[in-house]
């Protein structure tokens, strides 16, 4: 038995083909597909079987694989003892995260997190919140960022989720728009307006309807995934857009003398934000010092905080 060997087997697991996990492996398809025989052969019992949608783990080989990668665990410990100096510390961090806070806290932390492990590769990907789960779910990442409103937070077996913050919505507008001279605004004083929001229709319908009662009432005016499409028509008095306290607290755009932001009285009037991982996935020293630094970064913006 080698170590590779239980590397192929957790990684066809996540794929569900050998010629995915070649590819992400960069190793050829008839060496795994050898490896794997020699493995099953050298215990004597069946670790994958094919099925319409590739190949999928035996009921004996669910549990080699989730031992399998108690071992890869313990090994990736092992190896992070022996290299305990963070200035010498060498791998990657692969990390999704949902636009909102990949633009606010994000950038911040990275910065820490290179200064302290200056050997390591971070890779970054902005996604939608289903690519993001995606991402997580498939091996693609190490951690990913999410949001959910608290009402609708789901906890998945196969995920473990740390807390990072809450932030309160905001409705953003320009100062000439008639809700100015609201102090608070509710989202029945919404409806007649032209709203801009996401273009990826599954998110825009799950964050929508647990803000407003009457989700057929949303006039969306635009819809674009372009961050900076979105202040152009809020900037030009064309649309009302919705951001976190968060966002409108780090972003100079939101802190123009022409844009206002109003405490948004909603059905859900918070959003939480989460950092996901796979459960059986090894958390480097370098991912939870992001997890940490994350939260640091965070805690200015806590609801109640003065800034």
């Amino acid at each position: 038995m080698r170590i590779e060997q239980l590397i192929y087997i957790t990684e066809i697991a996540k794929t569900g083909s050998i010629a995915n996990t070649a590819e992400r492996l960069f190793v050829s398809s008839p060496g795994i597909s050898l490896a794997i025989s020699s493995l099953e052969e050298e215990l004597g019992v069946k670790i994958f079987e094919r099925s319409r949608t590739g190949l999928e783990p035996t009921e004996v080989g669910r549990k080699l694989i989730l031992r399998a990668q108690e071992v890869l665990n313990h090994i990736e410990e092992f190896k992070n003892e022996a290299r305990c100096d963070s200035s010498e510390f060498e791998g990657q961090l692969s990390i999704s995260i949902v636009p909102g806070i990949c633009r606010t806290l994000v950038p911040k932390t990275l910065a820490a997190i290179t200064t302290k492990f200056p050997k390591v590769h971070l890779h970054v990907k902005e996604a939608h919140l289903m690519q993001v789960r995606k991402d997580v779910l498939n091996g693609d990442v190490d951690i990913g960022v999410i949001y959910s409103f608290p009402s609708s937070h789901e906890e998945n077996k196969l995920l473990t989720t740390t807390h990072i913050t809450d932030s309160s919505m905001m409705v953003c507008f320009r100062k000439d728009s008639e809700l100015a001279s609201k102090e608070i605004v509710y989202m029945e004083d919404l409806y007649n307006y032209p709203i801009v929001a996401s273009t990826n229709l599954s998110d825009t319908k799950k964050f929508y309807s647990y803000l407003f009662e009457e989700f057929h009432k949303i006039n969306f005016f635009v819809q674009s995934q372009n961050y900076e499409t979105k202040k152009h028509f809020i900037s030009q008095g064309m649309a009302l857009g919705f951001e976190t306290r968060l966002t409108t607290k780090t972003d100079p755009f939101f802190q123009r003398e022409d844009i206002i932001c109003k405490p948004l009285i909603a059905k859900e009037p918070v959003v939480s934000y989460y950092c996901i991982k796979l459960k059986n996935q090894y958390v480097s020293a370098v991912g939870k010092e992001f997890l940490k630094e994350l939260q640091v970064q965070a805690e200015p913006f806590k609801e109640g905080s003065r800034l």
